[in-house]
């Protein structure tokens, strides 16, 4: 049986209205400047741990929203580069292929400087520089660009950013006012030049621009949020209030960060019980971010001053509206874009802490961890509990994806004593230590972790799964009492939960102890996930084990089929084909197994048998 991993991290799971909406956002937004597109990799593999403190704004544009961006946008084809500038080039693609965002943009722009009338590589540059935090040369480039391109529809972006951060919001209002609200630009534009008129004195304008936007219906959400933060940063409180009873109408916020802003939001009306209800209403739901936690108890220990102000000038809301819709590009195959907006936010706002740790979660994403911590070291979290949980997780995470193992555990010890109602750092401490092969170690820490949960109100859905990890690691250490009794303890708070059906029912079967039960187990979890091969593997190979070759071998062929690079799956497959008689077949397996790199204790029985064949081999399990 190979092993299938667990969702932990109910925490972060984003709430279901909201992750409907945002599944949406890869057809709905030209997400990247055409000449600057990231190509996607093959498998489209990303990273799916999400963000603690805020995930996503309300709502992102429909499907029919998006413009094509190569009508606006010069194509390889049409400016490719030659000469010096080439080499460059091709450096830069391959950094962008690898997603070293600092290499890329240090590549294209070495390519611009040789090739300088080069628009395509302008935008590269300016581009790729944006996203490396290099937002001075970034704005010398895309300058560049818009004299150079008619109708560039992304450089006027930055060079708005640079005026807000100047503080000359009319020359914003000036770059953003020709750009059509199309693609990307269909919510970048109307909220971005909402506030910037704002910030030119003019609320009825800063109104009257969120419009266009409002004609996406799955974005109105997000409009209305900040229709009603420019009525509260303008000074119109009657204005705010009205906005905000309309956004309220549709129910509370459904993502952190908006239900940030509206506590910010009624505490200015005066509305600070409403608040505290509202926030409380949104904990109920289920597992909640430790930022919403750490609201609700400043609210009801200091009331309206327990609210920050998050937002004080139209600055600020430019800068969250980048922030907002980076987020919202995120969801899709925008990581590169999410980035650049959030570095744009940055530029407008340095003291924005959400943004940076939504640049160094995207960049784990992008599995850039050393790029990823060292954004998280210049995230001062100090005055923030709920923000440094998060910054100093994630640099634990990061360690340990970077094979940076004592470093990652140290963290995660530091991090379990400074937090002594968390179980996640031990969770995931207890995760590293199993991958290390440090079973007992890794009981130890679920074992941690659970007493801290029963100290506490418990939800069985919080506890099964940290069971079933400490199951398997008592299973691995040779401790099977103690496995078996914490997988029947799963399955009473969780009943029928197919993974713990899988390994329970796999287990006793390897053991011999209550076949026909364990075979009953395992074709439960099969008909619950007829498509994950690790669990059709347990019971192809729970038939192998009876002698039911024939079934054995249809199961572990569809097993293949669904896992194709699985070693222990293949081997699997190869000792079912020996027994049915098909012996050229059963090699074929094995060599198959030693080619995608098993375990190096599992190497030399495999070897026996592509020598003498099973029956002389044996046939002990991987």
């Amino acid at each position: 049986m190979a092993e299938s991993a667990t969702n932990l991290r109910s925490a972060r799971r984003m709430r279901s209205p909201a992750r409907a909406a945002l599944v949406a956002v890869g057809a709905a937004l030209a997400l990247t400047p055409a000449a600057c597109a990231h190509p996607v990799a093959a498998d489209g593999a990303a990273q799916d741990r999400t963000a603690v403190l805020a995930t996503a704004s309300d709502a992102v544009p429909p499907a029919d929203a998006a413009e094509d961006a190569e009508s606006t946008a010069t194509t390889d084809d049409e400016d490719r580069p030659s000469g010096r500038a080439l080499g460059q080039y091709l450096a830069g693609r391959t950094a962008q292929y690898a997603n070293d965002i600092s290499a890329a943009a240090t590549h294209f722009s070495a390519a611009l400087e040789a090739d300088p009338g080069n628009t395509m590589l302008m935008r590269r540059a300016y581009y790729y520089l944006m996203a490396d935090g290099r937002f001075d040369e970034a704005v010398d480039v895309a300058h560049q660009a818009v004299v150079a391109m008619s109708g560039e529809d992304f450089a006027p972006l930055l060079m708005a950013t640079a005026a807000m951060r100047d503080g000359r919001p009319d020359q914003a209002v000036g770059w953003l006012w020709p750009l059509e609200p199309q693609g990307l630009n269909g919510l970048l534009q109307p909220l971005l030049v909402a506030w910037a008129h704002l910030g030119d004195g003019n609320l009825e304008d800063a109104l009257r621009d969120l419009d266009p936007a409002r004609e996406m219906v799955s974005a109105r959400r997000l409009v209305d949020l900040h229709a009603a933060l420019l009525a509260d940063i303008g000074g119109d409180k009657a204005r705010a209030a009205t906005l905000i009873d309309a956004y309220l109408k549709d129910g509370p916020p459904d993502n952190a960060r908006p239900l940030e802003l509206m506590a910010m939001l009624l505490v200015h009306q005066g509305r600070t019980d409403e608040a505290l209800e509202m926030v409380r209403t949104y904990i109920a739901g289920g597992p909640v971010p430790l930022a919403v936690t750490d609201l609700a108890a400043r609210l009801e220990a200091q009331g309206a001053a327990g609210v920050p102000d998050l937002l004080t000038t139209p600055s600020d809301g430019f800068a969250e509206a980048l922030y907002h819709i980076g987020l919202v590009v995120n969801q899709g195959q925008g990581s590169d874009t999410a980035i650049v907006l959030m570095r744009m936010a940055l530029a407008v706002k340095p003291d924005f802490p959400r943004a940076a740790l939504g640049i160094a979660e995207t960049l784990r994403r992008m599995e850039r961890f050393e790029a990823a911590n060292a954004v998280l070291d210049g995230i001062d979290s100090r005055d923030d509990a709920a923000l440094d949980y998060v910054v100093q997780l994630y640099r634990a995470e990061n360690l340990e994806r970077l094979d940076r193992i004592d470093e990652a555990l140290a963290h995660y010890d530091a991090l379990a004593e400074a937090h002594p109602e968390q179980v996640e750092p031990l969770v995931d401490k207890g995760d590293l230590l199993r991958r290390a092969d440090r079973f007992a170690a890794a009981a130890d820490a679920y074992r941690v972790a659970l007493t801290r949960l029963e100290a506490g109100e418990t939800d069985p859905a919080a506890v099964w799964p940290i069971l079933y990890r400490r199951g398997i690691a008592h299973e691995r250490a040779g401790a099977w009492d103690a496995a078996r009794a914490d997988f029947e303890r799963a399955l009473e708070l969780e009943p029928n939960q197919p993974e713990v059906l899988n390994y329970l029912g796999y287990s006793l079967m390897d053991r011999g102890e209550n076949i026909e039960q364990a075979l009953e187990m395992v074709r439960e979890a099969v008909r619950q996930r007829p498509d994950d091969g690790y669990i059709v593997d347990s019971l192809g190979w729970g038939y192998y084990l009876l002698g039911r070759y024939d079934e054995a071998v249809e199961e572990l062929e569809r097993a293949v089929a669904l896992r194709p690079q699985d070693w222990t799956i293949n081997d699997h497959l190869g000792d079912a084909y020996w027994r049915v008689g098909r012996r050229t077949e059963a090699r074929f397996q094995w060599e198959r197994a030693l080619s995608l790199e098993p375990r190096e204790d599992a190497v030399p029985g495999i070897e026996e048998k592509l020598s003498i064949g099973l029956t002389a081999a044996g046939e002990s399990r991987p």
